[in-house]
């Protein structure tokens, strides 16, 4: 069996790159993944809206409330906020099953970070993808000179931007003494990895560029069962006085059991993790 997956790829970003990874670890033996198939699966990433009919999708989630389209096979979504909108759409509840994950929560199963023992007393600092697509963003970042990336460091800020390669951000992420995101994978994979994090909300309630408002992350807070996050609106809030209280997160009940969004992978044998 031949099978594509769907995943963000017109610019690198971290976030987006790692749905390949997860993907090739759990397909069976049988399975191979090409760039175009019959069979189509989508994994990491807010991209339901822009699947092809017939796409099977497996914990990824809704960025932007446009409508989807009425012919998606769900096993799992991200969190319950995309459950919502897809039965507002007017899937029904059994279409769309109470399996939540993102799943890059897996990803210390099918990767294991270098050591990096110079970042264990940094933050790492992760800029959304966009700050390379918006213009008085990237002047900003783009009118930076070392000196600024060194005074940065001198402070504790590791800056990585989403556009280097995916190891060298997860190595960061696992490696740090706690992550500052506006990325939302760099949360999530935080989380996953068990480092401190904070969410870094720019733009406050009006969220991302390109973005319903700060649907995503809410999504995934939910899923996680993480209430009442803190965030920052610059990296350089958080000090050696305060992360610990910035990044310590309030929890209630996670809706997300990695066993069970594992095995609703529809293409795959746990035995290949």
């Amino acid at each position: 069996m031949k099978v594509s997956l769907h995943y963000f790829d017109d610019e690198p970003n971290f976030g987006d790159l790692i749905s390949p990874v997860i993907v090739d670890a759990l397909l069976d033996d049988s399975v191979e993944r090409v760039s175009e198939a019959e069979q189509k699966l989508s994994a990491v990433g807010s991209v339901i809206t822009s699947l092809a009919d017939g796409t099977q999708v497996w914990g990824s989630g809704v960025m932007t409330k446009e409508m989807p389209s009425d012919k998606l096979e769900f096993h799992a979504v991200r969190g319950p906020k995309t459950r919502k909108f897809l039965l507002e759409c007017g899937y029904s509840e059994d279409q769309v099953p109470e399996i939540y994950g993102d799943p890059a929560l897996l990803f210390p199963e099918v990767y294991t970070p270098k050591v990096l023992p110079w970042t264990r007393d940094m933050w790492v600092v992760i800029p959304h993808h966009s700050c390379f697509v918006l213009s008085h963003r990237r002047n900003f970042w783009g009118n930076l000179t070392p000196q600024d990336f060194e005074d940065w460091e001198m402070f504790g800020y590791r800056v990585i931007f989403p556009n280097e390669p995916w190891q060298d951000v997860v190595d960061a992420i696992a490696n740090a003494k706690g992550v500052i995101s506006e990325s939302l994978h760099g949360l999530i994979l935080a989380d996953a990895y068990g480092v401190p994090n904070v969410w870094w909300k720019e733009n406050g309630d009006e969220g991302l560029a390109g973005h319903t408002g700060n649907f995503k992350f809410e999504d995934y807070f939910e899923s996680v069962g993480q209430i009442n996050r803190k965030f920052v609106t610059h990296f350089e809030e958080v000090t050696e006085d305060n992360w610990q209280d910035l990044m310590s997160v309030e929890t209630e009940t996670s809706l997300v059991d990695i066993e069970v969004l594992r095995e609703a992978f529809p293409f795959g044998s746990e035995s290949n993790v």
